[in-house]
């Protein structure tokens, strides 16, 4: 993602040094796609990190850090955020049933997951929610504490 936003910046650049473009909308183009470059650039270096211990999940991403027991999620499963993209997530729901995952506020309408793990895995969706599955339930049969790895 990083090299197509430097790409789409490079042309916006070559677009507004040809005297036949409109320089301001080159500009325009070279500009969105700039502020791209820090994000992906942070992504590249500082990528989400996904940990499983005996005692839950500890995820940290772009938005901050999160962790949950694994006595308080169940049913991981990968999903289309909003039907329309090609690239799946991975979502699970709660067992207490309460939203407070990571979504963001429009994904939170969805009726198939409450919590997100996002995407952008070196797994599959399918093949890391299962291996979370297999996790939650190897670390619940082996007694697991089942207490919340730290604050929200």
């Amino acid at each position: 993602m990083l090299l197509i936003v430097v790409g789409f910046v490079a042309t916006g650049i070559m677009m507004a040094r040809d005297p036949e473009e409109n320089p301001v909308i080159a500009y325009l183009v070279a500009g969105f796609f700039a502020l791209g470059i820090p994000v992906f650039g942070w992504r590249l270096f500082r990528p989400d990190t996904l940990m499983l211990t005996p005692e839950g999940i500890f995820f940290q991403g772009m938005r901050g850090t999160d962790s949950w027991s694994w006595s308080e999620v169940r049913d991981f499963r990968p999903y289309r955020p909003t039907g329309k993209t090609i690239l799946k997530h991975v979502g699970f729901n709660f067992t207490d049933g309460e939203r407070n995952g990571v979504l963001s506020h429009a994904d939170q309408q969805l009726p198939e997951v409450e919590g997100s793990l996002g995407n952008g895995w070196e797994l599959r969706a399918a093949d890391l929610a299962d291996l979370l599955n297999r996790a939650r339930g190897l670390w619940l049969r082996s007694g697991g504490s089942g207490h919340p790895l730290g604050s929200r």
